[in-house]
């Protein structure tokens, strides 16, 4: 008798604790309960040891890897069946991320349209493609996938520094001027109307092909989308051989592209905004790099180094010479016809507005979604004349850019 209640009671408990572990099956069916063992901590899964820690660390940033879904142990979930038991607590959720991540992997089209694996990467704002193998940072050679990954960080890092000089995540309700007045919610979770897309090839071939056939363009070199459904393709061309360069190619363009895309599907790189279009690509690049080596210039035989791309102590010292006023003729030009001292003025302009008036960037790139020339646009969020807000700036740049090195000195007064 006292088994026959023992039985009961235990059939009971384990109904209830499978019903509130969200696992259970619908009343009446036959009921399976997954205990696991000591091994796996009754869990039914272990750890896959096919993934290094550096690798596991930034896999935590992305949504999903084309690479780690290939991976025959876990499927990309990052944990392996546990061969002594069959099965835990975490098995069902386990195996429902490896369908997930299966049926994502199934159908990407890139690769779908190539017919191969391609090393690709989904992220919060980005999908990125770096098709290349190994690349070097200094003497070593960095596999493809972990290269990727840094890529994908640094991308998503320039992300993370948009939201907080622009408010964004969130904060406050989406202005979506595509459709004229503030709307809440109107982009779903985010300012931003969709992901990037950043393609790098170590074919030229498949580069062609892509743009032919993918993206329906007759060009043959690197090919760049601003405002609806931003894309950037390219192929490993000399100057983007070693993984720091290709580092800083994708940051400096990442930027160009989020900003792009933010508020309005609208490029103002060649209408009114050029100055804070070229100075934001530069400054995120150089805030994590620690140096600008993109340039935004169009097709021409163009100087493409300006100070091996540290500009501190060389903008301080034109400023200090030269009395004339830069900003009425810079804020005229577009940012793909800009000489290369003109982008660096262009990166100063915007370090100083972040510096000394942060909450000035929003509105700013509103009114340029806007087109709002930009006199008016530094003005009325800047205060004061153009010519004053020069003079401000110049001060600052006196104040805080040393004369050699590019270590910035601390301002006493920001504004």
């Amino acid at each position: 008798m006292w088994t026959s209640r023992l039985d009961r009671c235990l059939g009971c408990f384990l109904l209830i604790v499978g019903l509130v572990a969200g696992v259970g099956p619908a009343f009446g069916a036959p009921q399976t309960v997954r205990v696991g063992c000591k091994r796996c901590k009754n869990l039914g899964v272990l750890p896959c040891k096919q993934h290094s820690e550096e690798l596991l660390a930034l896999e935590k940033g992305v949504q999903f890897c084309s690479v780690a879904a290939r991976c025959e142990d876990c499927g990309g979930s990052f944990w392996s069946d546990c061969d002594r038991c069959d099965g835990g607590t975490q098995s069902e959720e386990v195996a429902a991320r490896r369908k997930q991540v299966a049926e994502w992997l199934a159908n990407e089209p890139v690769q779908e349209y190539l017919g191969r694996p391609v090393p690709l990467i989904e992220s919060k704002h980005f999908l990125l493609i770096l098709d290349t193998g190994p690349l070097k940072e200094g003497r070593k050679k960095i596999d493809n996938h972990t290269c990727l990954h840094r890529v994908v960080r640094d991308v998503e890092q320039v992300a993370d520094m948009l939201d907080g000089h622009l408010g964004l995540g969130g904060k406050g309700p989406v202005k979506n001027l595509n459709d004229g007045p503030t709307l809440e919610g109107s982009v779903p979770e985010s300012e931003y109307f969709a992901k990037m897309r950043m393609w790098m090839w170590d074919d030229p071939k498949d580069h062609g092909r892509v743009m032919r056939d993918f993206l329906h363009s007759s060009s043959d070199g690197d090919f760049k989308l601003l405002g609806r459904n931003p894309i950037f393709s390219f192929w490993t061309e000399p100057d983007f051989s070693t993984l720091p360069e290709v580092r800083r190619l994708f940051t400096h363009n990442a930027s160009h592209m989020l900003i792009s895309n933010l508020f309005r599907e609208l490029w103002f790189g060649d209408t009114t905004g050029g100055w804070f279009d070229a100075g934001a690509g530069h400054w995120y690049e150089y805030a994590i790099h620690g140096m600008s080596t993109n340039y935004c210039i169009e097709e021409g035989t163009v100087r493409r180094d300006y100070h091996n791309g540290q500009w501190r102590a060389p903008i301080r010292k034109r400023l200090e010479k030269e009395d004339g006023l830069f900003l009425p003729e810079l804020i005229e030009k577009d940012t793909g016809h800009m000489e290369l001292p003109e982008q660096a003025l262009c990166w100063s302009f915007y370090d100083w507005i972040v510096a000394a008036h942060p909450e000035a960037l929003r509105p700013m790139l509103l009114a340029l979604k806007q087109e709002t020339p930009s006199r008016t646009i530094l003005e009325e969020n800047l205060g004061g004349r153009l010519p004053e807000i020069e003079a401000r700036w110049r001060a600052w740049v006196s104040e805080t850019y040393p004369l050699k090195g590019d270590t910035p000195r601390e301002s006493k007064a920001k504004k």
